[in-house]
């Protein structure tokens, strides 16, 4: 099959939905099949292909929302070279100018239309809009994703939030659960050595017989940086061989370095900054455990890559999502700052042996959660949808 893959944003910028386009991209290729990326990049002029064949067409960037920019809705040479890969399906991944462009195309090429809902917008007017537009931005939103998912053949998306967000918006687009994947080849404990482990924690400056824990992700509001902070000032003891490693950049990111400042809690708190994508199994590596505050997310993708490096994840309760993680398997929920503190002290207290059985059942937990199995639970309803073409054509 020959599969389009349509996106607001792209390398050189990463994020969950830039990993999870080329996680998909990777399981199709190696099964067969052939993909075209079309993506917008604010740094062009005109419509490129680059060296690794995706084709980058100009976009106007979003200064507000790092690493995205907003093409043009359709435009005639993009069209030609989409036409010209006779694609067999079009997938739109993020809505915007590119997702406008796949619902014109998929049209007049008369070709399956494809969407996944990555992002639940209502948490992220606040980069869009004052608040005194937000109420207008959130129904205009609400209804371009009802637009789009109404004129999609299915509507995917990675949990049963995805799916609460579409069934809200009254759409009758059958929704198919397709969760996120990651690559375990790349994200594999045995390609850390213990010298870099060494190295690297030297570098931060933390002990090596510290716990370390990891927060990975845009440093925003939404993210919730600042309630991991304050549980962390709450509950966790300063005496305590314990530190927690923020990875990433963002608006709030002077802001929560300045609450560190105030809570006196410095010696624990490390600010690593922006850490490229390839780096990042690295810095997983030396690592015990993944925690997270944050409520806004589908899947996280960036908590998928740290089980495959085999660390259980310390997550805020989120109904929607609670079924990601198994308590007492791959992870540990927490309400509050108690529950917070107190499982971060029991993990710290468990034995070499104990984590070590941690580890492994955390790997095994995503064992199923490769590059070509998202390729293969796509490719069936790729299939599904080409047949419906085909008989619609024959009638």
């Amino acid at each position: 099959m020959k599969i389009a893959l349509l996106t607001e944003t792209w390398h050189p910028f990463t994020n969950g939905v830039v990993t999870h386009i080329e996680v998909l991209s990777e399981g199709l290729t190696t099964l067969g099949h052939q993909v075209l990326v079309m993506t917008t990049d604010p740094d062009v002029r005109q419509n490129v292909t680059d060296e690794k064949g995706v084709f980058r067409c100009p976009g106007r960037p979003l200064k507000k929302v790092y690493g995205y920019a907003l093409a043009s809705p359709f435009n005639m040479d993009r069209y030609r070279s989409l036409k010209a890969f006779h694609p067999d399906v079009i997938h739109i991944h993020q809505e915007f100018g590119m997702g406008t462009f796949g619902f014109i195309a998929s049209r007049l090429l008369r070709v399956p239309l494809f969407y996944t809902l990555h992002t639940a917008y209502d948490d992220y007017l606040h980069y869009l809009a004052s608040p005194p537009l937000i109420p207008l931005v959130r129904s205009l939103s609400r209804g371009y994703v009802k637009f789009l998912a109404s004129s999609a053949f299915r509507v995917t998306g990675p949990s049963e939030k995805s799916a609460a967000y579409i069934n809200a918006r009254g759409v009758k687009t059958p929704f198919i659960y397709i969760p996120n994947s990651i690559n375990r080849n790349k994200f594999n404990p045995v390609a850390v050595t213990s010298h870099q482990r060494l190295q690297l924690r030297q570098k931060l400056g933390i002990d090596q017989e510290a716990t370390l824990a990891i927060f990975v992700g845009r440093l925003g509001k939404e993210k919730s940086v600042d309630v991991l902070l304050q549980y962390w000032h709450e509950k966790v003891d300063a005496k305590k061989n314990l530190h927690l490693l923020i990875l990433g950049e963002g608006p709030e990111t002077d802001a929560l370095k300045r609450l560190v400042n105030r809570y006196g809690t410095q010696h624990q708190i490390h600010f690593g900054g922006k850490v490229l994508h390839d780096q990042m199994p690295l810095y997983y590596g030396v690592s015990d455990l993944f925690v997270t505050a944050s409520t806004t997310e589908m899947m996280s993708i960036a908590m998928l890559e740290a089980q495959s490096m085999g660390l259980p994840v310390l997550q805020r309760y989120d109904p929607m999502n609670a079924g990601q993680i198994s308590e007492g398997v791959n992870g540990f929920i927490f309400h509050d700052a108690i529950d917070f503190g107190r499982h971060l002290l029991t993990y710290h207290r468990l034995s070499s042996l104990e984590k070590e059985t941690w580890r492994q059942r955390c790997r095994q937990y995503v064992a199923n959660q490769d590059a070509t199995d998202l390729a293969n639970r796509l490719l069936d309803v790729y299939c599904q949808a080409q047949m419906n073409q085909e008989k619609s054509r024959a009638v």
